[in-house]
C-alpha cells in the first residue's frame, strides 16, 4: 500500500473518531482593569483620616496604581471557575519584599500578588446557582451593612417573577491557641426580590451575623425591606432595616454584653433630563448612640474585616458608595490611600446622617463631568462629643475618554469642617477647628 493511501485512511479514521467524541466547548476568558490615581490633600491616610492645621502643614502627594486580573475557566453555560487577582503599589513605597500593597520603591521586584476571588459558579438542581468559594458580596442595602470578599457558599433561584438567594460565609476564624473552626464570625443570608413589574421591584431580607470568640454567641439579627421604580425619567429606591440581638463591640464580657436595637433607612431618585444630563439626590440615615448606657446600644452595626485576632474593627468592609463623595465617604476608586471623615457605617457608634445632591452631565461622547455636594451630621452625640456636624463637602470630575476603555479624569474636592471637629488633631485648641480637608487627583482608568 503506497504512503498516500496510508496516509488518506489514517486522516480518515481521524476524522471518524472526531465526529464521534463529543466537543469540548471549553472557553478562556480574561478580564481585567488598570488604574492609577495621583492625589494632593491635607488629609492623610492615618488612622482612617488626619486632619491638618493652621501651624502644622500636612499636605501629602501620593501616586497609587491598582490592577486587577481575572481569568475565567468556562467549561459551559452552566459551569464557569472565576479567579481574580490584584497587585497594589504606591510609588515609591517599598522594593525587593514580599508583601501586599508594596512594590512602588525604586527596584520593584516584589511579590505581591493578591487573591481576591477564587469561586466555582454552576447551575444545578432545576437551574439553581450556586456559588461556591472566595467571591464578591454585597448586602441589598447598597453596602452599608457588609461589602467585601468573603468565603462561603451561596445559591440564587427564580420562581417566575421571584428570585431568592440564601447562603453561608465564615467571615473569621479567631483561631489563636485553640482550633479552627472553635472562635468564629459567621454570616447567614436570605435575600428575595420580587418584579412587580418591569418599572417595580419590591425585596426583603434576614442576615445573621453571629461572633462566637466571646462568653457566648453574640448575635446580630438583621430584617429589611427595599423597592426600586421607574416613574417617566425618575428612577428610585429606598430601604429601611432594623437590628436586634447583641452589639459586636470587641472584647465584650458577660457583664458588660450590650443589648441591640438599631435601625437605617435610605432614600434616592435619579431623574435623566436627556441631553440636558441627569440629577441625583440621596439621603441616609444609621442610628447612632450616646454611649450612656453600658449594657444597651442604638449604634447601627457594620461589618468590617480583621485586622488581627479578636478584632473585627479593623478595615471598613461596608461603606455607600452612592454618596458620590471623595472625603467625607469612602469613594469606590479608593485604593491603598482610602480614607473618609466618615470610614464605616457605624462612625465610631455615633451613626451617620447624610444628604447628597448631586449632577451628572455628558457635553459629548466621550467628555462627561459630575458635580457633588453633600453634608454629614452624626445621628447622636457620643458621650462628651461637643456637636454632630461633621460637614459639607463639595467636589467636581471631569471625565474625558481617550479610547473606549481608557479614561482619564480629574477630580477636586473641598469640605467645610462642621463644629464635631472642634480640639481635633495636633496642635489645635479646644475651641478651634483643624485645617479644612481637600483633595485635588487625577485618574487613569483601563478596562478590558
Amino acid at each position: 500500500m503506497s504512503m498516500k493511501k496510508v496516509l488518506a485512511i489514517a486522516v480518515a479514521a481521524g476524522a471518524l473518531a472526531a465526529v464521534s467524541v463529543p466537543a469540548m466547548a471549553f472557553e478562556n476568558e480574561f478580564h481585567g482593569m488598570f488604574r492609577l490615581r495621583a492625589l494632593m490633600t491635607n488629609f492623610e491616610n492615618t488612622a482612617g483620616g488626619t486632619f491638618a492645621t493652621d501651624k502644622l502643614d500636612r499636605t501629602m502627594t501620593v501616586v497609587e496604581q491598582r490592577a486587577r486580573l481575572q481569568y475565567i475557566a468556562k467549561a459551559s453555560d452552566d459551569l464557569k471557575l472565576v479567579t481574580h487577582f490584584e497587585i497594589d503599589a504606591s510609588w515609591g513605597d517599598a522594593a525587593y519584599a514580599n508583601g501586599r500593597g508594596t512594590g512602588g520603591g525604586m527596584g520593584a521586584d516584589t511579590v505581591n500578588l493578591e487573591t481576591k476571588n477564587v469561586y466555582l459558579d454552576f447551575n444545578a438542581l432545576d437551574k439553581t446557582n450556586f456559588k461556591v468559594g472566595i467571591q464578591p458580596v454585597s448586602d441589598a442595602y447598597k453596602g452599608i451593612f457588609f461589602i467585601d470578599d468573603v468565603a462561603g457558599a451561596f445559591a440564587s433561584k427564580k420562581f417566575g417573577a421571584l428570585t431568592a438567594t440564601a447562603g453561608f460565609s465564615r467571615l473569621q476564624d479567631f483561631a489563636g491557641a485553640n482550633a479552627l473552626g472553635r472562635q468564629t464570625l459567621d454570616l447567614y443570608l436570605l435575600d428575595a426580590k420580587f418584579a412587580l413589574s418591569k418599572d417595580l421591584t419590591l425585596g426583603g431580607s434576614y442576615y445573621l451575623v453571629r461572633r462566637d470568640d466571646q462568653y457566648k454567641g453574640q448575635d446580630v439579627h438583621m430584617v429589611g425591606v427595599n423597592a426600586a421604580a421607574k416613574f417617566g425619567i425618575v428612577t428610585a429606591d429606598a430601604f429601611v432595616a432594623f437590628q436586634a440581638g447583641d452589639s459586636l463591640a470587641n472584647g465584650v464580657t458577660k457583664a458588660t454584653d450590650q443589648e441591640l436595637s438599631a435601625w437605617a433607612a435610605q432614600v434616592a431618585a435619579k431623574a435623566d433630563l436627556g441631553a440636558a444630563g441627569a440629577i441625583r439626590a440621596n439621603v441616609l440615615y444609621a442610628s447612632g448612640d450616646s454611649g450612656n448606657n453600658a449594657r444597651k446600644t442604638k449604634a447601627f452595626q457594620s461589618i468590617n474585616s480583621s485586622s488581627g485576632a479578636n478584632n473585627v474593627f479593623g478595615t471598613s468592609s461596608n461603606s455607600y458608595y452612592d454618596s458620590k463623595m471623595l472625603l467625607l465617604m469612602r469613594n469606590v476608586v479608593n485604593m491603598d490611600a482610602d480614607k473618609a471623615m466618615v470610614q464605616t457605617t457605624n462612625n465610631g457608634n455615633q451613626g451617620v446622617t447624610l444628604g447628597v445632591l448631586g449632577y451628572d452631565a455628558t457635553f459629548s461622547p466621550k467628555l462627561g463631568a459630575s458635580l457633588n455636594v453633600g453634608y454629614a451630621m452624626a445621628s447622636n452625640k457620643y458621650k462628651t462629643t461637643a456637636d454632630k456636624s461633621l460637614g459639607t463637602e463639595l467636589n467636581a470630575q471631569l471625565d474625558y475618554k481617550l479610547f473606549p476603555s481608557l479614561t482619564n479624569s480629574i477630580m477636586a474636592a473641598y469640605v467645610v469642617l462642621g463644629d464635631h471637629y472642634k480640639g481635633t488633631g495636633t496642635g489645635v485648641a479646644a475651641g478651634s477647628l483643624p485645617s479644612n480637608p481637600y483633595l485635588i487627583g487625577y485618574m487613569m482608568n483601563y478596562t478590558f
